[in-house]
């Protein structure tokens, strides 16, 4: 069983520390647009969150001003955000590999975590297009 990843959706990094600094390299020297911050269970018109959105064309960049965790999988470190065709298969294929898997919402609109086999956090949301 196979994950079917439709596209990229974001990648993120962390600027602990440094969030309005980055805020402004990004959105001021770079000219990212800000967009709303769309998580389960947050108010995206909160102003004082530790993390921003950015997004150009049809990927977003996750700007998480966090401590990170250090732990093997860590949403607030770097990671690579994909689209999946469908978010329950790919929950079925994680766990028929019998990978670790951080999670957080449910049905369509359900996140999920593992590492790849050298570490690296890859994040699957539910394509919504499909």
């Amino acid at each position: 069983m196979a994950i079917q990843v439709t596209r990229m959706f974001h990648t993120a990094v962390n600027v602990e520390g440094r969030r309005e600094e980055s805020r402004e390299f990004y959105t001021g020297f770079l000219g990212l647009p800000e967009v709303p911050v769309d998580l389960p269970g947050l108010d995206p018109e909160a102003k004082d969150l530790p993390f921003f959105w950015l997004q150009k064309e049809a990927v977003q960049m996750h700007i998480i001003a966090l401590p990170q965790k250090g732990a093997a999988l860590d949403p607030a470190g770097g990671h690579v955000s994909w689209y999946v065709e469908d978010i329950g298969e790919a929950v079925d294929a994680i766990e028929a590999r019998g990978l670790e898997m951080l999670s957080i919402g449910e049905g369509r609109g359900r996140i999920v975590w593992i590492a790849d086999p050298a570490g690296n956090t890859l994040e699957f949301q539910q394509d919504p297009d499909c």
